[in-house]
Parts: C-alpha cells; structure tokens; sequence
C-alpha cells in the first residue's frame, strides 16, 4: 500500500491508507518528498499547540509554496499575534450576522439559474461561484471581478495541475489586482472588509496597505477554494446518505450540526505542514530540526481516540471538535463565515431541489496537495420544488 497522503487527497475514498497511518505510522516519513507525516489527533493538536517548535513562516503546504508577502497563515508569534488582533476587526461576530443576507441572496440567486431539472455541473453552476461571490462582497470588490478572482484562485490552489510559470502568473495578477483595490479603498472608504482593516483605532491595530492586500490574497484561496470544496463534499454525501438528506430537509435545525459532521467526515482541507524549529522525538521517531511536517486532519477526524464511531456520519453528532478549521492560534478566522456559506448554500440548494443525484462515475476531482476539490460535479435535478 502506499502510504503518501498527497496522492490520496484526490482519490473517492483516501480513508484505508490514513488508517494505515494512524494505526501502525503514527510518525511516517514520505522518502520521496522528505515529507514527516502526522496521522493522529492528540499528535496534531500538540504541533497546533506549539507553534515555536512547528513553524508556518516557511509556508504550510507540503511544496513549501508560500507568497511573497507573509499572510496571517504564514507567519509565527508575535507578528502573528500582532496580524490577527487586526484581522479580527473584519471577522466579529456583528459583522458576520450582517453579511448572513448577503449569503442569503447570492445563494438564491445562483439557484434560481439552475434548471428545473435535467443535469448540471455543479461545480461550475452552483460551489465554485459562490464562495468568491461572498468574498468579493466581503472584501469590497465589484461583481465584474469574480472571474479574476476565480481564475488566479483556481490556478493557484490546483498547482499540482499547472506548471510553476502559469502558477506565479496567476498569483502576480491577483496581486497586482488587489494591491489596485486597495489603493482605492485607501482612498474610498466603505463599510467593507479592506476599509476596515486599513482604519485606524485606539490601539493603532491598523495593517498597512501591503499586509492588507496580503490578507485579501489569502482569503480569495483559502477563504474560496476551502468552503467551495466543502460546498460539493456535502452535496456527494447528502447523495451517499439519503436519510441523512431527508432528515435535513424536514428539519432545517440539523443544518448546522450536519455541516459540522460533513467538515469532520471527508475534510475539504485533509492537511496543512509546518517545519521544525528543534528536533522532535515522537512515538520513538527522531524529526530532525528542519524538516517539514505534515499534519493530515482528515485522518485525525478519523481517530477513534478522539471521536466516538468516527466512520459514522452522525448529521446530530455534538460535541464535535473536528480539526476542519484547525486549532490553536491558527484556528481558521473565518470559520464562522465559512460555515454560514455552507449552511445557507446547502439550505437554498435543498429547498429548490430536496431531490438530486450524482453521476458519481463522471465525477472529476483536482488533483491538490492539501484540498479535495472537484473540476467537474456532474448532477441530476429530478423536479424543483
């Protein structure tokens, strides 16, 4: 069996070989790519836990790829702790249950194009367009720049389907693009998320105009690609688990504990690395200093040490401290955003069609080092409500 987890992201069931892992490797070291991989929850939540000893600054993907400019995900206390005081301005909680009929709109919109039945992509039609629709919202951005943002999103998070040169294209455009809006935020001001975060308060929390755009780069991918994988995860289960789906659709109250349960399940992000500041002994392993980790969340979600009969999908299952959003000082700032996405999404999506299936043996998935994301979701609509 081979126990790389980067070549199972994109497979229909990577769940054998991450119990492979967590069963009999808990500390694997992938030859081929110099990659130490970290199968099991307490494990993982100890790295998330020790960020002086497992560091983000040389970036968290197992390339090493990272932008130019530090992001929030790709710096170390204390700048870290300095960015995200500022950060979280744009994140509260007022602020989120402001946007919640934004998401609202936007998703019944977007259903409301889709046909009454007959077969769809949805991956084109429905997941891939929202998510960049609420984060243009949410940025500040006007509705004739969501192709820019998707196009240079979706090079960049699929690298491992491009060549470099087409990869740094596309992150040069997205910068050069932003770093444009900023500027005219800087010089407009709105109630918006740039506009926030370049104001000034009390404490002076206030980003400069380069960390800003750098923030608005990472949230167009991690903000976008994450819940747009999410957004098709669970339309696949929905589709697996019909009674799970007909539940849901009698009782809406289940939404937001079964987008929950979907993150944990099969987790759009299976895993994020670190590199390490000393070296580490770990269930008799020596990880020198240097060397980049990988910690594989979606078989901690697995592990049967932290969730009760964890290849069970339970859409009721609470508690439910899944590592979907990470932990710790990285603990996702936009998990709640996030979740308001695939909840409302998936509630817009099931009142029009309770009713659906995939043509699982069409179903294309990207190839990603880290996100099971789809290039093709080909689904049929059987009557709309």
């Amino acid at each position: 069996m081979n126990l790389d987890p980067i070549p199972q992201v994109w497979v229909d069931d990577p769940h054998d070989v991450y119990r492979e892992l967590r069963e009999k490797h808990p500390v694997y070291h992938v030859k081929e790519r110099d990659l130490w991989v970290i199968s099991r929850y307490e494990d993982i939540q100890m790295m998330l836990r020790s960020p002086e000893r497992f560091s983000s600054a040389s970036g968290v993907v197992p390339s090493g790829y990272a932008p130019d400019s530090p992001t929030i995900i790709t710096t170390d206390p204390p700048s870290h702790t300095a960015i995200r005081k500022a950060v979280s301005r744009a994140f509260t909680p007022k602020r989120m249950a402001a946007i919640e009929p934004v998401i609202r709109r936007l998703a019944h919109d977007l259903v409301a194009t889709l046909p009454a039945a007959g077969e769809i992509d949805a991956f084109s039609q429905f997941t891939a367009l929202l998510p960049y629709q609420v984060m243009a919202e949410l940025i500040g951005l006007e509705p004739e720049t969501y192709a820019v943002l998707q196009r240079c999103g979706d090079t960049i998070v699929y690298s491992s389907d491009v060549d470099p040169a087409a990869m740094d294209a596309a992150g040069r455009e997205l910068m050069e693009f932003l770093t444009e809006s900023c500027a005219r935020r800087r010089n407009d001001p709105r109630d918006d998320l740039m506009s926030v975060l370049l104001s000034s308060t009390p404490d002076d929390d206030a980003l400069a105009e380069d960390e800003v755009v750098a923030l608005c780069f990472l949230l167009t991918l991690a903000g976008t690609e994450t819940t747009t994988s999410g957004m098709g995860i669970a339309l696949m289960i929905l589709d697996e688990f019909a009674a799970e789906r007909s539940s849901i659709v009698a009782d809406r109250s289940l939404m937001a504990t079964a987008v929950d349960e979907m993150m944990r399940w099969d987790s759009p992000v299976q895993g994020l690395s670190r590199v390490t500041t000393e070296q580490i002994t770990l269930h008799g392993k020596v990880i020198p200093e240097g060397a980049r980790v990988h910690m594989l969340f979606a078989s901690a979600n697995r592990d049967a040490a932290a969730f009760e009969d964890p290849d069970c999908l339970d859409i009721k299952r609470t508690p439910n401290a899944h590592l979907g959003f990470g932990f710790g000082i990285h603990h996702c700032l936009g998990a709640s955003l996030a979740r308001t996405e695939l909840r409302v999404g998936l509630d817009e999506f099931l009142t029009r069609f309770p009713d659906y299936y995939v043509r699982r043996d069409d179903v294309v998935r990207l190839h990603s080092d880290t996100n099971r994301g789809f290039a093709k979701l080909p689904i049929v609509l059987e009557g709309a409500q």
